[in-house]
Parts: C-alpha cells; sequence; structure tokens
C-alpha cells in the first residue's frame, strides 16, 4: 500500500512539476506559441441575462489588450470597489456610456470619469465618479445598466457621455461574442473558485482555445455584423453616421432609449448628457448638425446637456486621439472632456 502511494505521490508531483514547466515556458514565449487567436475582448466581456443590455463586463476579469490592462471589479464594473450604501455627505456622480467612457486604450486613471474626480475632490474631497461605461455600449443599452445597476448606488448624479454612433447597434464585442458564441462557458467546471484560478492559467486559455476551434470552428467562421455594421461596411463609417439620425428605426431606437433614461431615473436622479466628438477633421468638423440634433432631443426629455466640440477645437487631431488608426481619446482628450463636465457642474452649484 506504502509503495502504491509513493508512486501516486511520484506521478503527482512529475505532473504538477512538468505543468509548472510548460505554463512557464508559455508565459516566456507568450504570443509566440499562443497566438492571437481568441479575441481578448472576451476574457472581460460575456452575453448578458439581460436582453437588452446583450453582454456585459465579467466580474473580477482581467485582460490586457489595446496597450493597457482591462481590470473589472466584483460588482462588474471597471473602476475601483464601492460601497452600495453611498457614505454620507458623498457627492456620488455616475458616469454611463460605451469605450470612450469605459476607457479603451487608456489607463483607468486616465478615463474622464477618474480625471472628472480628481479635478472636483480640489474643491470637494467627498467626490465619487463612478465608471459604469462599457465598450460598444449604445443608448439602449446604457437606459438598461443605469435601471438595473447604476441606480443600486444612489447616485446624486448621472453623466452620460454621449458617442454620435449610440444611435445604431455596432461594437465588436457583439461581434466578437456573437462569432464566438459558448466561448465563455466552454471547458468550465461551473465552480467559481477553480475557473477563476483555471482563466489565469496560460497553458489552460492555449488548450481551450484550441480545443473551442477544433470543435466549433469558429476561426474559419466571418464575423456575425449587426444590420448597423453592415452599413457601416457598405457606407463607411461616416456615411453610415450621417444616415443614421434619418432612419426612423434607428430614431425611434434613441427616442425609445431616453424615454426609459427619463423613467428610471426622473424627478429623483439630474441626468447629464455629455456630447464626445468624432475626434476627426476638426476644423471641417462634418457632424456639427448631429450635435445639434441630439441636445434637441435631450432637452425634451428634460435632460441638462452641455456639448465640449469648441474646448477640442485648439488642439490638433493627433494631439487628442489614441493614434491615427484608433479615434479613441487618449489622456489628453479625456481630461479636456471631464474638465468641460467639472465646469458645468461647479458652475450650476451641483456640489454644495
Amino acid at each position: 500500500m506504502k509503495k502504491i502511494l509513493s508512486r501516486l505521490l511520484v506521478i503527482f508531483l512529475t505532473t504538477v512539476f512538468t505543468l509548472g514547466l510548460l505554463e512557464i515556458g508559455i508565459r516566456i514565449l507568450g504570443s509566440k506559441i499562443s497566438g492571437q487567436i481568441i479575441p481578448l475582448s472576451l476574457k472581460t466581456h460575456r452575453p448578458s441575462a439581460n436582453r437588452k443590455m446583450g453582454y456585459e463586463l465579467i466580474p473580477g476579469s482581467a485582460s490586457f489588450e489595446d496597450n493597457t490592462w482591462y481590470r473589472i471589479n466584483k460588482d462588474g464594473i471597471r473602476d475601483e470597489v464601492y460601497a452600495r450604501i453611498k457614505p454620507a455627505s458623498t457627492y456620488r456622480i455616475a458616469a454611463v456610456g460605451d469605450s470612450c467612457t469605459f476607457g479603451m486604450a487608456v489607463d483607468l486613471q486616465d478615463t474622464w470619469p477618474k480625471q472628472l474626480e480628481k479635478e472636483l475632490r480640489r474643491s470637494k474631497a467627498s467626490v465619487e465618479v463612478i465608471n459604469f461605461g462599457v465598450m460598444g455600449y449604445n443608448t439602449t443599452q446604457e437606459a438598461e445598466i443605469i435601471r438595473e445597476k447604476v441606480l443600486g448606488y444612489s447616485p446624486d448624479l448621472i453623466v452620460i457621455g454621449y458617442s454620435l454612433n449610440d444611435i445604431g447597434i455596432l461594437s465588436r464585442e457583439r461581434t466578437v461574442l456573437s462569432t464566438y458564441r459558448g466561448y465563455n462557458s466552454f471547458l468550465t467546471t461551473g465552480i467559481g473558485f477553480i475557473d477563476k484560478f483555471l482563466g489565469r492559467s496560460k497553458l489552460y486559455l492555449l488548450l481551450k482555445n484550441r480545443f473551442y476551434l477544433k470543435k466549433t470552428k469558429a476561426d474559419t467562421k466571418p464575423p456575425r455584423y449587426s444590420k448597423d455594421g453592415q452599413k457601416v461596411l457598405k457606407m463607411g463609417y461616416n456615411g453610415f453616421l450621417l444616415n443614421a439620425y434619418q432612419e426612423p428605426e434607428n430614431w425611434s431606437r434613441l427616442h425609445a432609449a431616453f424615454a426609459d433614461i427619463r423613467r428610471a431615473t426622473q424627478p429623483k436622479v439630474p441626468v447629464l448628457i455629455a456630447i464626445y466628438p468624432e475626434l476627426q477633421n476638426l476644423q471641417q468638423y462634418p457632424f456639427s448638425e448631429l450635435h445639434k440634433i441630439v441636445k434637441k432631443l435631450a432637452g425634451q426629455y428634460a435632460f441638462a446637456v452641455i456639448d465640449p466640440l469648441s474646448a477640442f477645437l485648439p488642439y490638433e487631431i493627433q494631439d487628442v486621439r489614441i493614434s491615427a488608426a484608433n479615434a479613441h481619446p487618449n489622456p489628453l482628450g479625456n481630461k479636456i472632456f471631464s474638465h468641460a463636465i467639472a465646469s458645468y457642474i461647479q458652475s450650476n452649484l451641483l456640489i454644495k
């Protein structure tokens, strides 16, 4: 019996040692072995039980993508952990929006919600700005996350970072999740701490990716674009955007989303719509009329609205966006946006 136990122990230790060496080897060689087979955004996003939201951030997940770390807290937001019950004398702002709010390709502290928090704390220390942004969300999804998650934190103000494409349905996360259906639950045990441990193993992820692709052949399937995504491919991004506000389906969707936000928040929580400019050709900006349309619509639903476009005009486009290939705002772009919001809040004496 002792010999059998000794052999089993040797086998166990040898297996653990071998797996450890393989794990170290894969981590050293990185993408030369594993490759970018499965889009990394799957590490931080999953399908949601809420059909209107469609997908959501994975609580406790982390991913290095777009040259930065995306770390999602236990409550499923990209921020520190905040108590649901707001501390006494604290002024709490909920920042809602898409990738410009979430902070694509920038560190958390460089996102506009955290820069806004930093600026406001110069005059009042007890200010919290919680980042509820989710990459790829449109206004319908933002309305739903306000109802389902944001209001549970008892915010004193909700600031919606409105991107002009929020009228449509298009995001790389939605495309990835629909193309790679079932990936998140593939080869999982259903036991939280075990799956969390496995999710940190490069060896496990390599094997999971290989087996998943072999089973589903997802890497050979064309992406499952939404109707709006297909229009972008056909018309180009600018063409899609200019056309989107003329289409009854998109226009009705935006109206319905604003109505949902109003029903959920008014009159208890004020809402501020902050329009994010498209960071292209600021000197001959092609979307000024769309800004006017959004401002008028926001007014119809009794939302406050600011348009920081003029604050961006003194800058060269390359100074405020991530790169020539990525039009999302860089730290400076986020700072300009957050400063405009801070000025509005302070000018209107929203923080006592």
